[in-house]
C-alpha cells in the first residue's frame, strides 16, 4: 500500500470482549487509503484470536503483539511507530466509529491541519447512547485554532467544557504522524496515562493548527473505564496528577493557568464530591486527593464538608438526589 492517508491506531490490552465490535465499525470503510494497526500490550485473554478473524480477511488490518504489558502511554507510542499513514486516528479498542466517520476524516485531512479533534457519544456497556458530549461550548462550531497564540489559547480554554478538549479522550484525536514522531517521548510524562496529551500540545505549541469538529464521530463505552480497576481514588489521581504535569509544561501564564484549572473543576463538578467521598474509605487516599483538589481551586472548607457529608448515610442519599436533579436540569 503506497497511498496510505489514514492509520487507525488501536492500542489494546485484554479487550477481546469488545475489539470485534470496534473492528466491525471500521471494516466497511476500508480502502487502499486506510490501514488499521492494532498494538496488543501482551493480552492474556482472547484478544489475539478475535483479531486474527479479521487479519485473515483484510490485508490492511495488522496485528502486533508486544512481549510485555507496557501501559497505555508506551502502547500508544509503539502502535503509532508501526503505522504508515499520513495521519493517525487514535482509537480505544472498546470504542466504535459512527458510520461515515472515516470518510469524513479523509475529507478533512485534505486541509492538512496538524490535529483534528472530534466529539463523541457517551454510551452504556452495550453502546446504547446516554449523551452527546461536546468538548467546547455549544456556540463553537467547526473551527481552526492556533493554540501557540496566548490569546487564542486562553479563549479555547475558556470555551472548554471538560478535559476532552485537552485530549484526555484519545478516540477523538487524529494527528499528523510526522509531527507526532518529531516530538518524541518525554520520560516524565510516560506512565502518567497522558503522554499523548503532551505530544499533542507540543505540536500545537509549535504553531501547528488544530481543527475542532463539532460532530460526534465516536461512540464510547462510558461504563467501561478500565482505569477504575485500581479503585476510584487512583482513577481521580490519574487526571489530577497527569494534568498538573501538563499545566507546568504548557499553561504557565497566570491567566492561562487559571482558565485551565477551571476546566478541571468543570470536569469534576462540586455536586459529585459527597458521593466520591463516600466511595473512598481510606482517609490517606482522600488526603492525597485533597492536595490536588486544592491546587485546582476547590475550597478547603468545601472539601472538609464533602468528606463529612460523604460519611453521612442520610445526607449522601440526599446529595445523590440533588445530583440527579441537577443532571436533569442541565
Amino acid at each position: 500500500m503506497t497511498n496510505l492517508k489514514l492509520s487507525v491506531c488501536i492500542p489494546t490490552y485484554n479487550f477481546g470482549k469488545f475489539i470485534g465490535e470496534t473492528l466491525n465499525s471500521l471494516k466497511h470503510e476500508l480502502s487502499d487509503q486506510i490501514e488499521i494497526i492494532i498494538g496488543d500490550g501482551a493480552s492474556t485473554d482472547n484478544t489475539e484470536d478475535v483479531v486474527k478473524n479479521y487479519t485473515n480477511l483484510y490485508s490492511n488490518i495488522k496485528y502486533f503483539k508486544f512481549e510485555k504489558k507496557g501501559g497505555i502511554d508506551l502502547d500508544i507510542a509503539k502502535t503509532i511507530d508501526m503505522a504508515e499513514g499520513e495521519y493517525c486516528w487514535l482509537l480505544s479498542s472498546d470504542d466504535v466509529l459512527v458510520p461515515g466517520a472515516i470518510q469524513r476524516i479523509l475529507k478533512e485531512i485534505n486541509d492538512r491541519h496538524a490535529i483534528y479533534l472530534c466529539n463523541r457519544y457517551s454510551c452504556d456497556l452495550n453502546l446504547n447512547p446516554i449523551a452527546s458530549n461536546s468538548w467546547l461550548t455549544s456556540d463553537v462550531a467547526d473551527r481552526v485554532f492556533n493554540l501557540s497564540h496566548d490569546g487564542e489559547l486562553l479563549s479555547y480554554l475558556e470555551h472548554s467544557q471538560s478535559l476532552g478538549a485537552l485530549f484526555s479522550f484519545m478516540s477523538s484525536i487524529i494527528v499528523n504522524r510526522a509531527y507526532w514522531c518529531s516530538i518524541g517521548n518525554r520520560d516524565e510524562f510516560m506512565g502518567s496515562n497522558y503522554a499523548h496529551v503532551y505530544r499533542i500540545l507540543a505540536i500545537a505549541k509549535q504553531g501547528r493548527s488544530l481543527k475542532y469538529i463539532k460532530e460526534p464521530l465516536v461512540s464510547a463505552r462510558f461504563e467501561n473505564d478500565s482505569f477504575l480497576n485500581d479503585g476510584i481514588a487512583k482513577r481521580y489521581l490519574i487526571d489530577l496528577a497527569g494534568y498538573k504535569l501538563i499545566a507546568k509544561e504548557f499553561f504557565v501564564r497566570e491567566d492561562v493557568l487559571i482558565a485551565f484549572k477551571a476546566i478541571m473543576r468543570r470536569e469534576h463538578r462540586w455536586y459529585f464530591f459527597p458521593s466520591l467521598s463516600s466511595k473512598i474509605k481510606s482517609n490517606s487516599d482522600w488526603e492525597v486527593l485533597v492536595k490536588y483538589f486544592e491546587y485546582y481551586g476547590y475550597s478547603p472548607l468545601f472539601l472538609v464538608f464533602s468528606r463529612w457529608l460523604g460519611n453521612s448515610k442520610f445526607l449522601i442519599i440526599y446529595s445523590k438526589k440533588l445530583r440527579n436533579l441537577i443532571l436533569k436540569l442541565k
